[in-house]
């Protein structure tokens, strides 16, 4: 018979982009987690456990994760591992491009 240990969860943080409605304040910068329409950002959410119980959440922008020195250890984004640091700024979509070129 196999025998199953159970470990303490432990705090995590999870990229997610912004969304529409977003009232957060950043952990780190003390400044709302703001949606912008034209510009598609993330934010780290963590889950943060103290003595393996749940005490609370904590939103950061992306980049104050990464200048904070990831506190909760690395952020993932759909079960793969993501260097905060290494999200590349929104680039505009082939519609605003054409449109810009056009006018």
């Amino acid at each position: 018979m196999a025998t199953t240990t159970k470990t303490a969860p432990q705090s995590r943080a999870v990229l997610r982009t912004i969304e529409a409605g977003c009232s957060a304040t950043c952990s780190h910068c003390g400044e709302p987690v703001k949606f912008r329409a034209k510009v598609k950002c993330h934010q780290v959410i963590c889950n943060v456990y103290i003595n393996g119980k749940w005490d609370r959440v904590e939103h950061f922008h992306a980049e104050c994760y990464d200048l904070a020195a990831e506190p909760h250890g690395e952020a993932v984004d759909g079960g793969r591992p993501t260097r905060v640091g290494s999200i590349a700024p929104a680039q505009p979509s082939d519609e605003t491009s054409a449109a810009t070129s056009a006018a």
